[in-house]
């Protein structure tokens, strides 16, 4: 039994029911069967191929959006490329709806999504580490973690500056809604020794936050989110 389980999980893990290949109905009924066990829709990701044909304002997300609503979930994000207007109308339509977006295709909108949306949150994850002219996340665009590892040692401080050069003056603008994740996705990602470079990482860049941003962005958002959500 799913509330079962959620009662042996450790403080602090909360859970998101993933709703590819389910209808709006299946939703509701899979949610209003389990009270409680769920904190929000996600990651709902719309670069990858089952999603091709369904941006995020299609009728059937918009469903998707209204079960959320109903039961007070959180909606995750990863949009796709080119996806500004769909993704705009989705949050625009959906007021009560609290989006958490990711993902470094809507790097360049975010923010005036944010600025217009008091619905709209971002979580800055892997993508912090980039290399300069080198699209995507470095943990991402390696081969190994052995790659990895030489990679972001040798370029520490440089992916650590362009980071801060390109966010900081974003999340202090807007410090209750940005917040830091990891977004691992490969199975050396998880390994104890990825987590202390990642770590060692998002603290290098919360460390240069404004001393009254730094809680908010590491964890304090992120809280909120999820209790209100």
């Amino acid at each position: 039994d799913l509330a079962d389980m959620k009662k042996q999980l450790p403080a602090g893990i909360h859970l998101f029911l993933a709703p590819l290949d389910l209808q709006a109905e299946e939703l509701d009924k899979i949610v209003t069967s389990h009270k409680g066990v769920f904190e929000g829709f996600g990651e709902i990701a719309f670069y990858h191929k089952s999603l091709s044909n369904t941006p995020p304002d299609a009728q059937e997300m918009m469903e998707i959006y209204k079960v959320a609503e109903r039961h007070n979930l959180i909606v995750m994000m990863h949009p796709d490329g080119r996806q500004q207007t769909q993704v705009e109308n989705a949050v625009r339509k959906n007021p009560n709806v609290k989006f958490l977006i990711h993902g470094p295709e809507p790097e360049d909108y975010i923010t005036s999504l944010i600025e217009k949306y008091p619905n709209v949150y971002y979580s800055l994850d892997a993508i912090l580490i980039r290399l300069p002219r080198v699209p995507g996340a470095l943990s991402y665009m390696v081969s190994d973690k052995e790659e990895f590892k030489l990679k972001f040692t040798q370029n520490f401080d440089g992916l650590l500056n362009d980071a801060v050069k390109k966010w900081k003056n974003r999340i202090e603008q807007h410090p209750d809604r940005f917040m830091w994740g990891t977004d691992r996705g490969l199975d050396w990602h998880f390994d104890e020794e990825m987590s202390i470079l990642f770590e060692e990482f998002a603290r290098a860049f919360i460390g240069r936050l404004s001393p009254e941003v730094q809680e908010k962005y590491a964890y304090k958002n992120a809280e909120r989110l999820l209790q209100d959500g």
